[in-house]
């Protein structure tokens, strides 16, 4: 049988090479697409964590500015405490909704609920009275409380059906007892305003959730299909979650995901300074996505045509080796074949077809000892020479030349000649190709009838004095 390292060990050397490579490669794509991930997703988060900012600071000082409008209007209402001059107030309620043309419906309110006149009517007995108001009556609790200014929660307007949410600020007489509820309605559309407008980020949705859940603004505004659910109820969700969990902090960071445990959306929040109410400022998990692959697509190209090249160079390179393995083969095998063509071969030389093993060729020497003609040998294959080998065994034994693992077999059998007498013979196989005749085995034959009785005459003569040691023990 053949060593055939020393043939294989580039291949090998080359194929560890590329693989240790490849993987490199892939190592460091990983590294490279985990880093530049975080790093996406840290620079979007500063820039939604600025825009927080910036807006943080925007909507606390519109309403400190309306809550010092409101502490002016109810300072200014004070003297009707003893005597009401709704003539007066309304003037009054009036002038501020005049300098405050953003604010929807301004109200004054009795301390009992009732409605007494809006900046736009007058003191009328139509006005309806917020008394059996649930909304209204958690207002007068807070508002009881001690607490001046409240930014309250949604509610159903009464006229037009729509939601809004109501800032209300607490007129008190000088004993520190409830007269009358400034109540204005905040535009639905409040932060629009305060948008960034800008290609990077793509804010999905700036919002206002007061502690309690409940939502107080959000810009872009859901559909009507949805204000039910987003105003009516407390919010729900990572978001509150995380602001229950850490007491309502300053500011924060949360990824909401979806039904499938996949990141859908950031958000940023940024609870006022002043107020009881968090912003947050949410943008879409396929921007921050998309911004990255803008970053990641020249690397990612680079690295694909980098493999791509290792990948054709490593098969390119395997072909050279197989062609130029092919050619020393079929030279080694055109050197076999001169020499079976040379009739004075001492050995005998024979070649057949790889598939059927029926023989082609075999040279006189050949032809002279098994008594054949070459047309007679051209109708018998190698296994009816050599009797003692299976169809299986012999299978076995040239399957690593067919798979180009060795470059010869040797063997020993006995070989048959046409007279039935039989020999023993040392084999020596190899598989030779060619462009025009496909696939074909040579088989290099030696007697070895000589060496055979050498060997039976040394254990013949080795016999008597073994006996000899054997009956002496």
């Amino acid at each position: 049988m053949t060593n055939a390292s020393g043939e294989h060990h580039p291949k090998r050397v080359l194929k560890y090479s590329a693989s240790l490579l490849v993987f490199a490669l892939l190592a460091y794509a990983t590294f490279l697409i985990s880093q530049s991930w975080r790093e996406a997703k840290s620079d979007q988060a500063s820039q939604l964590a600025m825009v927080a900012d910036l807006s943080e600071v925007a909507i606390d000082n519109y309403f400190t500015q309306l809550e010092i409008g409101m502490q002016s209007l109810g300072a200014d209402l004070a003297d009707m405490q003893k005597k009401p001059d709704l003539d007066r107030a309304f003037k009054l309620v009036n002038r501020f909704q005049g300098l405050h043309t953003e604010l929807g419906n301004v109200m004054l309110i009795g301390s009992d609920g009732q409605i007494l006149l809006t900046g736009k009517t007058p003191n009328s007995p139509d006005l309806p009275t917020l008394a059996n108001d649930s909304a209204f009556m958690d207002f007068r609790g807070e508002l009881l409380k001690g607490t001046s200014f409240v930014i309250g929660k949604p509610v159903m307007g009464y006229i037009d059906k729509s939601w809004v949410v109501s800032a209300r600020y607490a007129v008190t007489d000088q004993a520190g007892k409830l007269a009358y509820i400034i109540g204005a309605n905040l535009p639905a559309d409040m932060l629009f305003r305060y948008r960034v407008d800008s290609t990077i980020p793509k804010i999905t949705a700036l919002g206002l959730i007061r502690d309690d859940g409940y939502l107080v603004s959000r810009y872009p505004e859901p559909d009507v299909a949805r204000q039910d659910d987003m105003y009516g109820k407390p919010a729900e969700g990572a978001m509150m979650e995380y602001l229950r969990a850490n007491d309502h902090p300053q500011q924060g960071q949360v990824e909401m995901r979806g039904s499938d445990g996949k990141a859908k959306d950031m958000l940023v929040m940024r609870r006022l300074h002043h107020y009881p109410v968090t912003l947050f400022v949410e943008m879409p998990m396929s921007e921050i996505k998309a911004a990255w692959w803008h970053k990641m697509y020249a690397p990612y190209v680079l690295m694909t045509l980098l493999l791509a090249g290792i990948f054709g160079f490593y098969s390119m390179s395997l072909r050279r080796r197989r062609i130029w393995s092919e050619v020393q083969r079929r030279e080694a095998l055109r050197r076999i074949y001169e020499q079976a063509l040379h009739e004075r071969s001492p050995n005998e030389i024979f070649m057949f077809d790889a598939d059927t093993l029926h023989f082609t060729y075999a040279n006189d020497h050949a032809l002279e000892n098994l008594g054949y003609t070459l047309e007679q040998l051209q109708q018998k294959d190698i296994l009816l020479l050599h009797p003692e080998l299976g169809i299986e065994a012999f299978g076995a034994m040239i399957e690593p030349l067919r798979r180009g693992e060795q470059e010869f077999v040797k063997y020993q059998t006995v070989q048959a000649r046409g007279n039935g007498s039989t020999y023993p013979v040392e084999v020596n196989l190899q598989l030779m190709k060619s462009d025009d005749s496909g696939e074909g085995f040579v088989a290099i034959i030696t007697d070895i009838t000589a060496l055979k009785q050498a060997e039976e005459n040394i254990r013949a003569f080795n016999s008597p004095v073994e006996r000899r040691v054997s009956r002496g023990k």
